[in-house]
């Protein structure tokens, strides 16, 4: 599938005029072209989407905070949203803050190849995005809140679903409680 393809379904559910390429003379094209990539990294954002994923060990900084120590730590260049940390950390500024000497992540990356895309995906992207083109085309709130529902109601959660059933089942580990009780000794 290609961006013109995934922008046509986009402009089919405004019901607007297709286009043949994104460099079209046509105010089409030019709300695709300022919408898309917003668009893609919005709906990246929404979740781990097992085509936009990776993991990474980030490189360590040699600046370090002004006070209160810990290390600060690179994120990827091409990270959308990070998802799950070895340590505990938090951006600060424009880097990850942690107390650990060595932190690796798991994120979502701007996946710009449109055949990784699964179908579920597609179709919501193609709604993401027409609901971002939506008023510059039709200059209707109405509109676009109705692709917002249609979206998030519709289209975002058949994506994440078929997305979480082709992953691996997490490995479940011992919690808190069970760590406390299993430490206590019985006689």
């Amino acid at each position: 599938m290609s961006d013109v393809s995934i922008v046509n379904r986009a402009l089919a559910l405004i019901g607007a005029n297709k286009i043949t390429s994104l460099s079209d003379e046509t105010l089409e094209a030019q709300s695709a072209n300022n919408m898309y990539e917003g668009s893609l990294k919005s709906i990246l954002s929404e979740c781990c989407w097992g085509f936009a994923k990776k993991r990474a060990w980030l490189n360590m900084l040699t600046i370090k905070p002004a006070f209160g120590g810990g290390n600060y730590f690179q994120p990827p260049s091409d990270y959308v949203r990070i998802f799950k940390k070895t340590a505990d950390a938090e951006f600060e500024g424009e880097y990850l803050l942690s107390y650990a000497d060595k932190l690796g992540v798991i994120y979502t990356f701007l996946q710009k190849d449109t055949n990784r895309y699964t179908p579920q995906f597609i179709d919501a992207f193609a709604c993401r995005l027409a609901y971002d083109m939506s008023f510059d085309l039709t200059n209707s709130s109405s509109k676009q809140e109705s692709l917002l529902r249609l979206y998030k109601g519709e289209f975002l959660p058949i994506a994440r679903s078929a997305d979480a059933r082709d992953r691996m089942p997490e490995k479940a580990s011992d919690d808190y409680w069970i760590n406390s009780v299993n430490s206590a000794r019985w006689d």
